[in-house]
């Protein structure tokens, strides 16, 4: 994360909005506007109801944060998606939609020096980038590097439990490792995974430029630092990162 110090860009001043683009499998709710890169049409069809539900968290976290889905993934297939789609849309996040904010569910398992350029585009232009760290599986085994929330320019969100108190606890479902910069509930119905903690944190993000239009990056990083509840190591640890986010 040190490498957005060295950027240092004021974000957009928007007087009314706050745009949070999502790269993801589409949405079915009708509401959400946005573009189909694997079709080339306004179709957001979602196969898999996985960006529908990184969407309504964000609408039921951020409901004044203007919302648009750029669909690159059919399902959950984001692995077998070319890195082409995927590129394009952070590219038109940027110059296209005017993001100030790229939310990304998903994580990949290979790192690419084109998709990192773009992320870097990104960051650069203001935008705040925040991906998923990873859910533990046979692909993706403890500890493992995945990406886009590996690099230095994103911040990498985890998924947490909750005991019965109501206090974060670890799990065997997000993956610890360099790549958590901070973590939250990651639980969306009966489903769990990183993916529905990273628009938690983004809505926490979008309420935050709302009230300070205009701030650094620095200022964001610093507002989720303080705003994070300090969970597992004291300080920051590869578990929680600088710790949880409500």
């Amino acid at each position: 994360m040190s490498a957005i110090g060295v950027y240092t860009p004021v974000l957009a001043d928007s007087e009314s909005q706050v745009t949070v683009c999502i790269l993801d499998s589409g949405c079915n709710m009708e509401d959400i506007t946005g573009w189909n890169y694997l079709e080339g049409s306004d179709n957001l069809s979602d196969n898999s109801g996985h960006g529908t539900g990184v969407c309504e968290i964000l609408l039921e976290k951020a409901p004044d944060a203007n919302l648009v889905m750029l669909k690159c993934f059919d399902g959950e297939s984001e692995n077998q998606t070319d890195d082409n789609t995927i590129i394009q849309a952070i590219y038109d996040s940027v110059d296209k939609y005017h993001a100030d904010i790229l939310n990304m569910s998903w994580t990949l398992n290979r790192d690419s020096n084109l998709l990192h350029e773009a992320i870097q585009y990104a960051s650069e232009n203001g935008v705040l980038i925040l991906a998923a760290a990873g859910n533990l599986s046979f692909q993706t085994l403890s500890g493992s590097q995945v990406y886009p929330a590996a690099w230095e320019e994103v911040i990498g969100v985890a998924g947490a439990d909750l005991d019965e108190n109501g206090n974060p606890i670890s799990s065997l479902w997000y993956l610890g490792g360099e790549a958590v910069y901070v973590s939250a509930n990651g639980s969306y119905e009966d489903q769990k995974g990183s993916s529905y903690a990273v628009p938690r944190v983004s809505a926490a993000v979008a309420g935050y430029l709302l009230e300070n239009p205009g701030v650094t990056q620095e200022k964001v990083l610093d507002y989720l630092k303080n705003k994070a509840v300090d969970a597992g190591d004291k300080g920051y640890d590869l578990q929680f990162g600088w710790g949880y986010i409500e």
